[in-house]
């Protein structure tokens, strides 16, 4: 027993040839006899079972795959800032007044004429005495032939109709130069102009040509410009004998409706997704997790670019708004992934 204990203490400088050659005769002379020690020698002999390594491609595929997922998390992040402040450049101001909108209001190509039964009788009309050929003489003293004028539908230009002297021709609105844009819509026989700017304009096209907008009077009783700001709408053009109804408009509210479903649906999947983590439900809370996101990226999309929600152009800032919207989710389903890898 008094050799087995000082050849355990051996066996560890022998079993890696660090024993002198004395001590290592000495033990395999003891080994041949001592059955325990023997087995003891073998085991430090044995060779050890390691977990082998992850391979080196496995390492790499992780790490471009990390890598990929923050670059699209900045990638998303980048570009849905951008497009906040481009929209909020481009967001539509009405403008309040038509003085403050247009520079100058004139009727084109006018022609003044009169109905006596079904016989129309054109003024300012000279006949060549030689040809024969009868000519509308214009304001400016252009000579228009009776040949070259045409009675269009209701894409625009000249009519005739049966309810006495009337000024025919195209509205013909040149805006200021801050005017960013003319949106132009009718009911009836009225029509309904609004002009808008945005700080785009203001700030980097203020020299930028004016806009142009031309109305044909085909058909149109009124022609009205609306301030969007709670007094009533101005008349640009009305046809004699046409009495219009008193009225306004405001801005659309469309948005903050969509607004308002979005917020209170992403405070109700909070609360939900905190108690379900709460209560270790982890299956569940990942799917509404993923809701979560979706539900607050249209709230953050919203408060970038299309709060106040109160616009004159409801489908166009809610088109922005998609927009930063889904590259939002891209980044919150990006940092999600991330975050599970850690």
């Amino acid at each position: 027993m008094k050799d087995c204990g000082i050849v355990k203490d051996l066996l560890p400088l022998v079993a890696e040839h660090m024993a002198s050659e004395e001590s290592t005769a000495f033990v395999e002379e003891h080994l041949k006899t001592c059955a325990d020690c023997k087995a003891a020698f073998e085991a430090m002999q044995a060779p050890v079972e390691t977990e082998p390594a992850a391979p080196l491609k496995t390492v790499r595929r992780g790490v471009k795959k990390r890598g990929l997922l923050l670059a699209g998390l900045i990638a998303c992040l980048v570009a849905a800032l951008f497009f906040g402040v481009f929209t909020r450049l481009k967001k539509v101001i009405p403008v309040t007044s038509a003085d403050a909108a247009f520079e100058s209001i004139e009727i084109d190509g006018g022609i003044q004429y009169e109905m006596h039964g079904n016989d129309i009788y054109m003024k300012n009309i000279e006949v060549d005495p030689e040809t024969g050929e009868a000519f509308f003489i214009a304001d400016d003293g252009e000579r228009i032939s009776l040949r070259d004028l045409t009675v269009h539908g209701s894409d625009g230009g000249f009519r005739l109709e049966t309810d006495g002297e009337k000024l025919l021709g195209k509205l013909v609105l040149k805006a200021n130069p801050s005017v960013d844009g003319i949106m132009i819509h009718g009911i009836n026989g009225e029509q309904f102009v609004t002009a808008y700017t945005t700080l785009w304009r203001e700030w980097f096209e203020r020299g930028k040509e004016a806009i142009v907008a031309q109305i044909p009077l085909y058909g149109v009783d009124a022609v009205f410009f609306e301030p969007y700001n709670n007094t009533d709408r101005e008349v640009l053009y009305q046809r004699e004998g046409y009495t219009p109804e008193a009225g306004f408009a405001l801005p659309r509210l469309v948005l903050n409706y969509y607004f308002l479903i979005a917020a209170i649906g992403t405070a109700i999947l909070a609360v939900v997704w905190l108690v379900l983590r709460l209560c270790k439900k982890r299956k569940a809370s990942r799917v509404l997790g993923l809701l979560l996101i979706l539900a607050g990226s249209f709230v953050l999309a919203f408060l970038a670019a299309g709060f106040p929600a109160t616009t004159i152009a409801p489908v166009r800032e809610l088109a922005f708004v998609l927009l930063i919207a889904l590259l939002l989710i891209g980044a919150g389903l990006c940092g999600r992934a991330l975050l599970r890898k850690d």
